[in-house]
């Protein structure tokens, strides 16, 4: 049995609490939808693809630049267990933001286990200042930066909110929305998906979001789908625990009928609530 903040589990059960693929309803239908979705807003929208920040070949950004000038900018990390996936594949996330008045940059990331996670928060972090530096070439403003980040995505901008590496903190970033994070890498490194990342023991310590909070105390929306495991769930009470010790405005959101994979499809729609909480941190509601 294993061992987790007080409950017992069994390895099946345990890689079931840490696997959302194997909770999720329909998960063998999601890449599909979003490339149909990705490759359709880039047929109707401005776009710049695969701007360098930094010198390995993932290490890119995909904007979409606002209509006006001085746009607040949202930045997204994209999931897949720092695994798998790319900016590319999630390009469909931007439209919703893009019609409320925000410039959206995508970030690219090297993955698992061809790189340490080590590597992948660094990439993360070199994005940001890259977009501050570079938002206003595509209409946006690099002091109002918004980080909106899908599980492991949630992790790497969680990541970004306790950047100890800058004598400046945050660069820019005003705010975040966090939706289905995982922010303690211990049992990531006890289940099976583990294989597949790589991480080690150091990792845990170091990349844990639960030891690590945020460094000011900017808005967050901390969401998490109720139809995920409860592990899963439990993840982000901890975390929105973690950041409100640390000083942080936290919006708890629930989303009552959502897996791992469908709180990013749902904001398409008007008046989902995720897509509401955004938008309003941004200031654009």
């Amino acid at each position: 049995m294993i061992e987790y903040r007080g409950a017992s589990y069994s390895q099946v059960e345990f890689d079931r609490q840490f696997n959302p693929r194997l909770v999720a309803a329909d998960p063998d239908s999601v890449p599909q939808r979003r490339t149909i979705l990705s490759d359709a807003i880039r047929a109707r929208r401005p776009h710049a693809l695969g701007l360098a920040y930094g010198d390995r070949p993932r290490e890119t950004i995909d904007i979409f630049p606002a209509d006006t000038t001085g746009a607040p900018v949202l930045v997204y990390f994209h999931g897949g267990y720092w695994r798998a996936g790319s900016a590319r594949d999630n390009n469909f996330v931007a439209e919703p933001f893009l019609a409320a008045g925000a410039c959206v940059a995508l970030v690219n990331y090297d993955l698992c286990p061809t790189v340490p996670i080590g590597t992948i928060v660094a990439q993360a972090r070199a994005a940001i200042g890259w977009i501050s530096e570079n938002a206003g070439q595509h209409g946006g403003d690099g002091e109002r930066l918004f980080l909106l980040g899908h599980s492991a995505g949630a992790h790497l901008a969680a990541m970004v909110l306790a950047d100890e590496t800058r004598s400046a903190p945050l660069n820019g970033v005003q705010g975040a929305a966090l939706v289905s994070g995982i922010y303690d890498l211990d049992p990531v490194k006890r289940a099976a998906v583990n294989q597949e990342i790589g991480l080690g023991e150091a990792d845990i310590a170091a990349f844990s979001p639960l030891g690590h909070p945020p460094r000011a105390p900017v808005p967050l929306v901390v969401a998490v789908g109720l139809a995920e495991s409860v592990e899963w769930v439990r993840q982000s009470r901890l975390y929105a625990d973690v950041a409100e010790a640390a000083g942080c405005p936290v919006e708890r959101l629930d989303l009552p009928k959502a897996d791992h994979y469908t709180p990013l499809f749902d904001i398409l729609e008007p008046g989902d609530p995720l897509r509401g909480a955004i938008i309003g941190q941004m200031g654009l509601a």
